[in-house]
């Protein structure tokens, strides 16, 4: 009987049949939920794969399946497990495909060397998770592999060269932002389909191999932020796909090739924070593709390559913190796409008013630090929204319509030769943060009123008058630098309460007379202030010590400079006439510059209590009394300045805690007794105590042990010889009395005769003296 005819038979095919395949996806199942059980915490897992969920797995979350009902892909991305994949049993996966465990945060232990039993993988993605050991060189099993990635871990040891010896079918790997350590391996070469290579953020080192010439296919690089050394080959040439090229943050040495610039589809180049040196091909930037290029922080010479953007289509250039000396007029002038420009810190010289013409889109410009020089364009970018031209050789007036724009964050202009008036149009801007005209020839200076101003620096210019007229209650400001001008009159009251936020109040070098305002107490956010050269009158204001923030020491992450990235916050410091400027970080320097004026009277006792302060410059002033007794609890301080006033009394011996005290300044005063003993005192040259005759001990010549001992012996010696001699003379007179008043009255009494005769005598004296006294009175 033919099979088909016995029912029987075809039944029990049937069954044995579909009895296999159910076995397989049984095993499959089992395979899972033995995994999940295994997890500290299986998250999502719980319910995402459960027969209550559904009763075909292939309908489970994360899980897919073929048409025979095989798992082919496993899924599982922000899910919150918790544990390792060594209970994962890979052989029960033999029709896997995709395995993708993403951002699971807990996924850690090692990558199981029996990964390399998927033979049919095709996407190991096992991103933005905490697992760690070494790469398992099982994975060059996975000859089908196309997309490696296990970025984002903790994964150490180098790249094993054998996975890459029958992965040829590589398009993606991804292993940026591990602990991989070595060299990149020449057998990359073999990945001749790779699109995407990321090896960023790690620890590599030695060369970049000439064999990656050979990944012709390849559209992204990214080897920055590692330790690679030596040079870029000059096979990166043959990768004319290339889109996306990032070497910064490397250890990069050499020329840059002259073949990048035979890149056609080069769009993003990248190459700050090397070493990389010479001059730069000029034909850099001829595609019509390229849109970023960063040369900045290595030492490139030379012209700034002229084709930047001959293509048309640059949007960003970084330059900076090079040696490049010359810019031609056509480079930039027409390159309307312009967005961001830094060209800062090189020794550039070109004629600003040349180089510059039309940019509709341009938003950032830093172009200090060079030899610009030349007239201020009439009209700038319209969108502009940072512009820092500082430390060029820029003159004459700014014009009128130099800048229109409505979004103006930040405008430097320092250290140029610019004169006359400064616009109303930027003084009354409604977006500027940040206004720094400091060191220029300025006269004129209108009302100013823009309501978000933060910084205000108009330092060294040749401003005249009174203090300026400023916006009453400025919610926004958070420095004032007037400094090296030759501003007169009164230091107004009405600064106490008219900036809350306040930091910086720098006045120094300027001509205002008066008191201190009484007032300045108001403001408890300040943090520097100098009054330093100026003639200023009275005493030192008890209630400065109420300024709230310089009694508590300054967190090292503070930081209120929105815009830093662009411009640092730099002021200057005087000390012993030098000047020293701070940048950046003046955020965290508190500071009290009185010095160079005529204060007189004490130093306050209540100014200890500013025990977050940094520097205090009290010299060259009337000052007396004695220093505070207790100034030891201002442990903040490095920097203290007392000299020549008229201070007397000991160095409190306090002062002997401030261990964080570095410079020193007591001399030409009227102290007296021994310099305290510490650490910080035997470090300091005897000039900071030189002109106070009072002073002894180390490190002065006299010491005081010896000097005091000696003259307070000899001070009690001689005290106690006059003591001693006094007591004799008494002793003396008490003595001769007893004995002249017995040897006298004895004697008159015992012998008759004698007591007749001294009677007889003492009457013809009596009569002598009586006739001698009548004829002197004739």
């Amino acid at each position: 009987m033919p099979f088909f005819q016995s029912p029987l038979l075809f039944l029990l095919l049937f069954l044995s049949f579909s009895c296999t395949q159910l076995s397989c996806t049984g095993t499959e199942i089992q395979a899972l939920l033995a995994w999940r059980s295994s997890l500290n915490h299986p998250g999502c897992l719980t319910h995402a794969w459960s027969y209550n969920t559904s009763n075909d797995p292939c309908h489970w979350e994360g899980i897919g399946c073929d048409e025979a009902g095989s798992i082919i892909s496993l899924t599982i991305i922000r899910c919150s497990i918790n544990g390792t994949l060594h209970k994962l049993n890979f052989s029960s996966f033999p029709y896997l495909t995709i395995l993708h465990i993403e951002e699971e945060q807990n996924l850690h232990g090692e990558i199981p060397k029996e990964i390399g039993t998927l033979r049919n993988l095709q996407v190991l993605y096992l991103y933005d998770n905490k697992l760690t050991g070494e790469i398992p060189a099982t994975i060059s099993n996975l000859s089908n592999l196309s997309n490696l990635t296990i970025a984002a871990n903790y994964l150490s040891g180098s790249i094993p060269s054998a996975i890459f010896l029958n992965t040829s079918n590589l398009h993606h790997l991804d292993l940026h932002d591990n602990n991989l350590t070595g060299e990149i391996p020449k057998t990359i070469e073999n990945l001749s389909k790779l699109e995407y290579l990321g090896f960023s953020d790690n620890h590599l080192t030695g060369a970049i191999p000439r064999a990656i010439g050979h990944l012709t296919r390849l559209t992204k690089l990214y080897l920055d932020n590692n330790e690679l050394n030596g040079r870029i080959p000059l096979e990166i040439g043959n990768m004319t796909a290339l889109q996306y090229a990032l070497f910064n943050d490397n250890n990069l040495q050499w020329e840059l090739p002259a073949t990048i610039a035979q890149l056609p589809n080069l769009s993003s180049l990248i190459l700050k924070n090397n070493q990389l040196n010479g001059s730069i091909n000029p034909y850099l930037g001829n595609n019509s593709y390229l849109e970023a290029i960063d040369l900045s922080n290595n030492n490139f010479v030379g012209m700034v390559p002229s084709a930047l953007c001959r293509g048309g289509g640059l949007l960003m250039l970084w330059a900076s913190n090079n040696s490049f000396n010359g810019l031609l007029p056509t480079t930039l002038k027409n390159c309307t796409t312009l967005i961001l420009l830094e060209l800062n810190t090189n020794n550039i010289r070109a004629d600003i008013s040349l180089t510059f013409g039309v940019h509709p889109v341009l938003t950032v410009v830093d172009l200090s630090e060079n030899r610009f020089y030349g007239r201020l364009p009439s009209n700038w970018a319209e969108n502009i929204v940072i512009l820092n031209l500082e430390e060029n050789e820029i003159y004459g007036k700014i014009p009128l319509g130099f800048l229109n724009s409505t979004q103006l964050q930040l405008l430097s202009l320092a250290n140029n030769n610019l004169t006359g008036d400064i616009p109303e149009e930027l003084t009354n801007s409604t977006s500027l943060i940040d206004l720094i005209l400091s060191n220029n020839n300025f006269s004129s200076l209108p009302y100013i009123q823009a309501p978000k101003l933060e910084t205000l620096h108009l330092s060294n210019n040749i401003f005249v008058g009174r203090f300026p007229l400023l916006q009453i209650n400025w919610a926004t400001l958070v420095t004032i630098d007037l400094g090296e001008n030759k501003f007169s009159g009164e230091v107004p009251s009405w600064i106490g309460s008219s900036f809350p936020v306040l930091r910086i109040l720098r006045l120094r070098s300027n001509q205002f007379i008066g008191n201190i305002p009484l007032q300045l107490s108001m403001l408890n956010n300040l943090q520097w202030l100098d009054l330093s050269n100026n003639n200023l009158t009275g005493p030192i204001p008890n209630i400065l010590s109420s300024m709230h923030s310089m009694a508590v020491q300054i967190a090292q992450n503070r930081s209120y400079f929105d815009l830093h990235f662009i411009y640092k916050e730099n002021i200057h410091l005087i000390w012993k006439g030098e000047k020293a400027t701070y940048q950046e970080n003046t955020a965290l320097l508190n500071e009290i510059d009185l010095s160079c004026n005529y204060i007189s009277g004490n130093i306050p006792d209540d100014l200890v209590k500013l025990q977050g302060l940094i520097f205090l410059n009290l010299s060259r002033n009337q000052l007396s009394g004695v220093i505070p007794h207790n100034i030891g609890n201002m442990t903040s301080l490095e920097i203290l300045d007392l000299s020549i006033n008229h201070l007397s009394g000991n160095i409190p011996q306090s002062m002997s805690h401030l261990t964080f005290l570095d410079t020193l300044n007591l001399s030409h005063n009227n102290l007296t007794g021994q310099i305290p003993s510490g650490t910080q005192f035997q470090t300091f040259n005897p000039s900071v105590f030189s002109n106070n005759d009072g002073l002894c001990g180390f490190p002065l010549p006299n010491n005081c042990s010896t000097n005091n001992s000696s003259i307070v012996h000899e001070v009690n010696n001689e005290e106690g010889d006059k003591k001693l001699e006094v007591i004799w003379v008494i002793c003396s007179v008490i003595l001769g009395f007893v004995t002249g008043f017995w040897a006298y009255f004895g004697a008159l009494f015992w012998n008759i005769s004698l007591r007749f005769a001294i009677f007889h005598f003492m009457d013809k004296m009596q009569d002598k003296m009586m006739k001698w006294f009548g004829w002197y009175l004739h």
